[in-house]
């Protein structure tokens, strides 16, 4: 992106959003400008997957199926900052309490947050990479949850994310208008 020209915010956020949308593995199921845990996202994205539960990886174990999912959110925010920033991953938390339902036959669920900002201050983004949330369930329950957070600085065209973002980053990358 050439940073010399003006962008226009709205235009590079519905770019955005559909590119994300239509590079998105033929397993998500997806809804637009919808309201989650009370706050409106312009795309939420979803995918449940069962696999039948094997010993080794090879032997059967019978009816038992095992399940992962992930939920990955688009939001505006025209300008980010450290306690914008801190109000996003407090957001993110309740996802990860109230998205994930772990059981016995739980494997993972990713909460996948993307926040597209036309002003990122750089106290905020250096801030984001501190935040990390991983929670391991225990009997009953099982399996595990993680909260990815990426940044999208439409000024620059750079993404910037958490430090289990890695992957979000990398899948978010040919999605840049």
């Amino acid at each position: 992106m050439n940073t010399n020209t003006p962008v226009d915010f709205s235009v590079y956020f519905t770019k955005l959003r559909d590119n994300m949308e239509n590079g998105l593995d033929d397993a998500f199921q997806s809804v637009h400008n919808v309201s989650v845990e009370g706050r409106l996202t312009a795309l939420h994205a979803w995918f449940e997957s069962y696999a039948e539960q094997k010993v080794l990886g090879l032997i059967s174990v019978g009816a038992s199926t095992l399940h992962s999912n992930e939920h990955r959110l688009l939001f505006s925010v025209p300008h980010l900052d450290k306690d914008t920033l801190e109000d996003w991953w407090q957001y993110a938390l309740t996802l990860q309490k109230n998205l994930v339902k772990p059981d016995p036959h739980h494997l993972f669920t990713l909460i996948s947050v993307v926040l597209v900002c036309r002003e990122c201050d750089p106290a905020a983004l250096r801030r984001l990479r501190r935040y990390a949330s991983e929670v391991n369930y225990r009997a009953p329950e099982s399996g595990w949850s993680s909260i990815r957070m990426a940044v999208v600085d439409a000024s620059s065209g750079k993404i910037h994310a958490n430090r289990l973002g890695a992957p979000l980053v990398n899948l978010l990358r040919p999605a840049l208008p």
